[in-house]
């Protein structure tokens, strides 16, 4: 917690780890952190990599007040991933499950 700033009450989460499952599988790599601001609206701004089970990295962003988080991904272009350069996707809230961290992503139609 770094308590209040000039932004308002921030607190800094690590992202240390976790897996990705669903139309793909990876890991999250140790390499991210959720910046949250506390005051009302509370908003997150998480960044972190996955690193799928074939050796791709893709970096997401998911960022937002709480009940409307909108996730970006950034992955290489040649990729057979690059599609989640280009649709349009929503989040879930995060909830609690198992040790950690529970999101699940949707495709928006938007």
């Amino acid at each position: 917690s770094l308590g209040d700033t000039k932004n308002g009450n921030r607190n800094i989460i690590p992202i240390t780890g976790g897996s990705v499952s669903g139309s793909l599988n990876a890991k999250i790599i140790a390499a991210g952190a959720d910046y949250q601001n506390l005051s009302n609206p509370m908003t997150i701004d998480a960044r972190y990599l996955w690193q799928t089970d074939d050796g791709e990295i893709i970096i997401v962003r998911n960022a937002g007040q709480f009940g409307n988080l909108v996730p970006t991904f950034e992955v290489r272009e040649n990729s057979k991933y690059s599609y989640l350069n280009d649709k349009l996707y929503l989040s879930s809230d995060p909830g609690m499950g198992g040790n950690g961290v529970t999101i699940t992503f949707y495709e928006s139609n938007k």
